[in-house]
């Protein structure tokens, strides 16, 4: 039987760990199945350099393009390591740059205590801990307490 590629796109989505990846890597894909408007096979390095510039166009910012990027890489080298493709087309798609401005939206060390102290609830306390000593991301302590998505 020959895969698809609806097939190989959900075996690389079943490759992801985290549901949320998998969430956004499917987006992506369908984002570029969308643009080219021919199979994963028959997309070249020019399609791709296409789709790149599309992302320019609709205003994406240099780091929302890096993700789409990297999941671009992502599905054409998970297509070669699975003999879908001979070739990955991605290989020679630059990544866009982007300035790195984590430190930005850093709370320092008194403000998390500040933080955690003004909080009431225990529950809510417990979270805002679990968040900052494992380093995790929001969504990722709500896929824990059961929401998907934050609210408001």
């Amino acid at each position: 039987m020959r895969c698809k590629d609806s097939c190989i796109i959900e075996l690389w989505l079943g490759s992801q760990r985290s549901p949320l990846t998998q969430e956004c890597y499917r987006r992506e894909a369908s984002r570029l199945l969308t643009h080219a408007r021919k199979p994963l096979k028959q997309i070249g390095l020019g399609d791709l350099q296409a789709f790149a510039q599309s992302l320019i166009a609709a205003g994406l910012a240099p780091i929302s393009r890096a993700r789409v990027i990297a999941a671009v890489k992502s599905l054409y080298g998970f297509c070669t390591r699975m003999r879908y493709l001979t070739l990955s087309p991605a290989a020679e798609l630059p990544m866009p740059r982007y300035e790195v401005r984590l430190g930005e939206r850093l709370l320092s060390e008194d403000d998390v205590r500040r933080l955690l102290a003004a909080v009431t609830n225990p529950r809510d306390r417990a979270m805002l801990s679990v968040l900052y000593i494992a380093g995790l991301r929001v969504a990722e302590v709500l896929l824990v307490g059961g929401q998907t998505r934050p609210k408001g």
